[in-house]
């Protein structure tokens, strides 16, 4: 598939990168295969689009949450105090059970979308990560 693009094409590919009018090919060399694909217009015309999505743990670097010392739905909390010339780090949760309550809540999220009419790239777009989800 690859040697069937054009110098400029493969060019682009090769950096990860697409275009409007490129291949449904070229996209899937790019990008990979998507995540999921849907149906609907561009342009009051028929149009496949491919849905890449991302995944993002939401950080809790101190307080209240999950991550540090397990945690139960937000449950336990992890801070710190000056003592002693230096700061000291405690944590405490009642239910804590590291093999069970270990984690770090995750979100999937749309990343980046491309539609294409008769196998040619008709639009794309790169969406922004959710709000707070880093």
């Amino acid at each position: 598939m690859f040697q069937r693009l054009s110098p400029s094409d493969q060019a682009l590919v090769r950096e990860g990168k697409i275009r409007n009018g490129m291949s449904q090919d070229a996209v899937y060399i790019a990008w990979g295969g998507p995540d999921q694909k849907a149906t609907g217009t561009v342009h009051g015309r028929p149009a496949e689009t491919w849905i890449y999505t991302a995944t993002s743990s939401y950080p809790y670097p101190y307080g209240w949450g999950p991550g540090f010392y397990g945690g139960v739905y937000g449950y336990g909390f992890v801070g710190h105090h000056r003592h002693g010339g230096g700061f000291h780090r405690f944590g405490y949760d009642p239910f804590y059970e590291p093999f069970f309550y270990n984690y770090r809540p995750s979100v999937s999220y749309p990343e980046r979308t491309v539609s294409f009419q008769n196998g040619r790239v008709v639009a794309y777009q790169f969406l922004n990560s959710p709000r707070g989800w880093y």
